[in-house]
């Protein structure tokens, strides 16, 4: 184990530690005008913004080590246990400074940000299990629980959130954020709030934060906009809101795990249980993971929300992490203890609410919450597609039958006034769970003779995506090639897993999709459907449709002096009609398509598809399956193009 060192002489070294993630650029990140990369790995540029703030305040670093003195004298006489005892609360308040659209984030992933701190410092994060046994009686709940800020520095009803427009495309390592003279926003009293800033730092930095002790219109945790929270412009390997339990962390006066000694196993993080560790691991290691510090099991914590790994791989503090928690709290942070910043206020009503999911199972229960600000009286919600579709009661619990998107609306009043909240398409209802299936037949490179005369079904079948009764499927052909594709819904309704379709309907598709001589390759697929989402089988089989010759034959050899389309006979006809047409020579490389269209000039049928010798034809039009009407058939070969009409009795 790591010794518990408290020597001025690495007191002042460590001080200079303080976090700001640096990688290098990867990936695009998808929501930002100008291309925002997501960093494969965490790496610290802390040196260079420290030595900022030591030039702009010399005194700092005298400061800190005086304040390791007070942290070594406390942890002696508390060790882990707090002076103080129960639940401390900080109020939060979050500026969102925001040059772009996808740079002013969202209220819920601003909260989504304050459940993971919530859940993370009271050890409450799903993933403690992933702690290796070794490492779980060390894990500490730092009893420390954060609320969104409810009153302002001016006493009036806030929700916590400030939003700041700012011309400033990235601010970097600047604090230029931390002022509203420089393109950002003030920080409100740092001894009733916990202030955050969320931008666009640019580069590869992912955040950084304050040891206690510094600047009081410095003090803060400044995060990337895009790696605050779990929802919205987040991205993996930094979608967790772990970043801002790193940043907390150092808030709190937590140093790296590792220590910060270029890898020489003789610096320290002051903490007594953090195995030693030569230098910050990346990433998600295996356990147990052993360097040269810690060479043999259990090795180092990797795991520890003070290393780099990923957010995925991150789920604990230390017992001895919370003994300087606890100083920091009951020393040079003491007066956040006696905030009120987190207690509602009474005044002009500002509108707020949340939900215990955005995303459920169509015939389950959402839990709404109403966290408004200004302690409102009355309210008044509207829940599109949900039941009961309006409340007045300040929680509802609302069912949603129906897989959708679903709009909620909430109006808020006191004596002060009124305020309201719309969120669009909000709730999102899933409908049954789908598993992954595969196609059955016809099986790939199968080839398939089609006619406009043969009415008999091609059967298209795959296996079950599910076995709940609502999931409904299609099959889609599109043509090898083309971006253009085709749906055909299964039989039942859609609630089968084959689909028959009728081959003269296939012939009639092989025309449209233009045939290579006498046929058409295509690919097919099925797709099944829960009345929101969709899920595509497994792959796609290769499927030649061949149209017989049948419906076209040469009646003569002979070579017509120019193109001519002839009425078709018999007319009025039922069902079968036959139509004839001479090509002359100078068609030779032209495709010939004589098509039919019903009065509405939709395409009803393709007869002629392809390249024809020149002769005189005929074909034939079988109208088993159209309704009675006037019908216009019409050819084309190059610039040469002619319709007629005909009409069909039944």
């Amino acid at each position: 184990m790591k010794k518990f060192i408290f020597t001025i002489l690495f007191a002042s070294i460590l001080i200079t530690t303080f976090l700001i993630f640096n990688s290098n650029k990867n990936d695009a990140f998808s929501n930002e005008t100008n291309s925002v990369f997501v960093p494969e790995k965490r790496s610290c540029g802390t040196v260079e913004y420290m030595e900022s703030l030591y030039k702009m305040d010399p005194a700092y670093r005298q400061r800190m080590i005086e304040l390791e003195k007070y942290a070594e004298s406390y942890a002696k006489q508390y060790g882990h246990q707090r002076d103080a005892s129960g639940i401390i609360t900080i109020p939060v308040v979050v500026h969102v400074v925001w040059n772009t659209a996808a740079q002013n984030i969202s209220d819920d992933q601003v909260l989504s940000q304050i459940d993971v701190l919530n859940k993370d410092f009271r050890r409450l994060n799903s993933d403690t299990t992933l702690t290796p046994l070794p490492f779980k009686p060390l894990a500490a709940d730092c009893q420390i629980q954060f609320a969104m800020a409810r009153r302002d520095p001016g006493n009036n009803p806030t929700l916590g959130i400030t939003r700041t427009q700012t011309s400033i495309a990235s601010f970097g390592q600047s604090s230029a954020v931390k002022f509203t003279s420089q393109g950002g926003h003030d920080a409100w009293d740092r001894d009733k709030y916990l202030n955050f800033w969320s931008c666009n730092i640019g580069g590869s930095i992912l955040g950084y934060a304050t040891f206690p002790g510094g600047s009081a219109s410095l003090d803060g945790v400044v995060i990337g906009y895009n790696f605050f929270g779990t929802v919205g412009a987040v991205s993996p390997p930094f979608n967790k809101g772990r970043t801002a339990t790193h940043e907390v962390g150092h808030w709190l006066w937590l140093y790296h795990i590792w220590g910060d000694d270029g890898g020489s196993c003789g610096g320290s993080d002051l903490v007594g249980d953090t195995p030693n560790q030569a230098l910050e691991f990346y990433g998600c290691p295996s356990y147990p993971t052993t360097d040269a510090c810690s060479p043999s099991a259990p090795g180092v914590m990797f795991m520890n929300y003070m290393d780099y790994t990923d957010d995925a791989c991150m789920n604990l503090f230390t017992q001895g992490q919370l003994t300087r928690i606890n100083a920091a709290i009951e020393g040079p942070r003491l007066p956040i203890q006696t905030s009120n910043g987190h207690v509602n206020v009474s005044g002009t009503p500002l509108c707020s609410f949340k939900a215990d999911s955005l995303s459920i199972e169509y015939g389950n229960q959402v839990h709404f919450s109403d966290i408004s600000a200004g302690i409102p009286t009355g309210w008044q919600w509207t829940f599109t597609g949900g039941t009961p579709a309006n409340s007045t009661v300040q929680n509802p619990v609302i069912s949603y039958s129906t897989p959708g998107l679903y709009t909620v609306k909430l109006r808020i009043s006191n004596t002060f006034g009124s305020d309201s909240l719309t969120r669009t398409s909000y709730i999102r209802v899933r409908g049954a769970g789908m598993s992954p299936f595969s196609l059955i037949s016809p099986v790939t490179f199968t080839r398939i003779t089609v006619s406009g005369s043969d009415t008999s079904k091609l059967n298209f079948s795959w296996t079950k995506s599910s076995t709940n009764p609502t999931v409904n499927y299609k099959i889609k052909l599109r043509k090898i090639g083309s971006s253009t594709d085709y749906f055909f819904t299964s039989n039942l309704g859609g609630l089968d897993t084959t689909a028959g379709v009728r081959k003269s309907t296939l012939d009639s598709l092989a025309g449209i999709m233009g045939t290579t001589g006498d046929s058409v390759r295509c690919t097919w697929r099925a797709w099944s459907y829960n009345g929101i989402d969709s899920l595509s089988s497994s792959g796609s089989n290769i499927l030649t449709l061949v149209r017989s010759t049948i419906g076209i034959q040469i009646i003569s050899s002979e070579i017509p002096a120019s193109f001519n389309l002839y009425n078709n006979y018999p007319n009025p006809f039922n069902p079968v009609t036959r139509i004839k047409f001479d090509i002359p020579n100078i068609a030779g490389n032209d495709i010939v398509n004589l098509a039919v269209f019903d009065i509405l000039g939709k395409q009803s049928a393709v007869l002629v598809n392809q390249y024809l010798k020149a002769g005189k034809y005929e074909a034939d039009w079988d109208a088993s399956n159209y309704p009675s009407g006037v019908y216009f058939y019409r050819i084309s070969a190059g610039e040469y193009t002619d319709t007629r009409k005909m009409i069909l009795i039944k």
